[in-house]
């Protein structure tokens, strides 16, 4: 499957630092990398100097073509091609004295936009522009233009409600003249210049500035990802993703979270690669996949039997009332902010405790669990004494590489 990275492009209604993202991507590509490939368009690898100076210490990435590019067909594989078309766009749609200063033109005239498309991936990497580019199957801009529309429709109703008579009469407006805007075809379409004629035209609060921002960075991933066939990875809500695995990780298993933190990107493709963890990602899904199944079917009132029968184990009570909790907010569409795993300091005694609470399809979460735990002990394991030889395995690969002598 392909996942489409739309947290590294420019957004106006960011709100996280940078190195967030970064972690953010390492949990992805740790989930993603192993089974699927990730992309991003070929604008957004450059538009931030942080994206950029990140995406150049994945090597094996590229190499192994788990991440790949987006270029329309017409720019022949040439990055170059688009940037040249792109800039005579954006000069035919503003002022020179907003072109010279707007983040996206600055970013095109910048000496990382040639570094990484003509030194970094051609000769750094070595990887070919056949493997590389990915092509459209549909047109981007025509998508970013209708997503809008249907984005703004869509949350219309329950912005104004949370304005004042005069505030949404207002927001009406703004809603009006953005899909004026989006289906004026000939005009420059573009999230910093749409967002600059509606400060102007309608001075909107900050709450007001906030949501159109919102609603015009998920209205672009959405067009970004739809392009090419993908998933835009920040608006997954019921499927695990890095932003869940940090928060699960981070609260369930710290050392093994602080190790991953601290691998190299190249650790990091080897350990996406690894059973072991494909394993541990798997019973992580089995268990986010029964539990959602369980309040689906409108057995949570069993399980909330089960769990009361078990609260003087505070640590596995937290636990059972956080997966349920999160299952059901995953059949709503709602966010997931919260990991389904407290803290578990010793699962064998809870899974003793609640051998006889359980009967049925419930002992299968059990099982999970004493499967999750497993994994992440055998993992933490490779993470700190295995790493010790690594350095014998690369002597190994050496030698593999070594043309074949025959016994003549």
């Amino acid at each position: 499957m392909l996942f489409y990275i739309d947290y590294l492009d420019h957004i106006t209604s960011g709100k996280y630092t940078f190195n967030h993202l970064a972690m953010r991507l390492r949990f992805d590509l740790l989930i993603f990398a192993g089974n699927d490939t990730l992309c991003m368009s070929v604008p957004a690898c450059v538009k931030l100097a942080d994206t950029t100076k990140l995406l150049m210490q994945l090597d094996l990435f590229w190499k192994e073509n788990r991440i790949v590019l987006q270029l329309d067909k017409k720019h022949k594989e040439n990055a170059n091609n688009y940037f040249a078309n792109r800039k005579r766009v954006l000069s035919k749609g503003m002022t020179e004295e907003k072109l010279l200063s707007h983040f996206e033109y600055v970013a095109y005239e910048d000496n990382r936009t040639n570094t990484f498309f003509n030194v970094y991936l051609p000769e750094v990497v070595s990887v070919a522009s056949a493997d590389l580019f990915i092509g459209k199957e549909l047109d981007t801009d025509g998508l970013f233009r209708a997503e809008t529309v249907k984005m703004f429709e869509r949350h219309y109703d329950s912005i104004c409600s949370t304005l004042d008579i005069n505030q949404a009469i207002n927001f009406t407006g703004i809603v009006n003249r953005i899909n004026s805007l989006a289906v004026e075809n000939t005009s420059l379409f573009q999230r910093a210049v749409i967002e600059d004629l509606i400060k102007e035209e309608y001075m909107p609060t900050t709450v007001e500035q906030l949501a159109i921002a919102t609603l015009l960075d998920r209205s672009f991933a959405l067009a970004n990802a739809f392009t090419s066939n993908a998933i835009p990875l920040s608006l997954v809500t019921n499927q695990l993703t890095g932003k869940w695995l940090i928060h699960l990780l981070s609260r369930s298993y710290r050392k093994l979270f602080v190790l991953i933190c601290r691998l190299s990107w190249s650790d990091v493709f080897f350990l996406s690669q690894d059973e072991d963890w494909r394993h541990f990602l798997s019973y992580i899904n089995a268990y986010i996949f029964i539990t959602q199944e369980i309040v689906r079917t409108d057995q949570d009132r069993q399980i909330d039997t089960c769990i009361k029968r078990i609260s003087h184990s505070i640590s596995l009570f937290s636990l059972l009332c956080l997966a349920k909790e999160e299952a059901l907010g995953a059949t709503k569409s709602i966010l997931y902010n919260n990991g389904l795993f407290s803290e578990a300091q010793n699962i064998d005694l809870m899974v003793d405790l609640l051998e006889e609470s359980y009967a049925g399809r419930y002992r299968r979460l059990l099982s999970i669990l004493y499967a999750i735990d497993l994994s992440a002990n055998r993992i933490e394991e490779k993470l700190t004494k295995d790493k010790r030889f690594s350095y014998i395995l690369e002597i190994g690969r050496h030698q593999k590489e070594k043309t074949y002598e025959l016994l003549n």
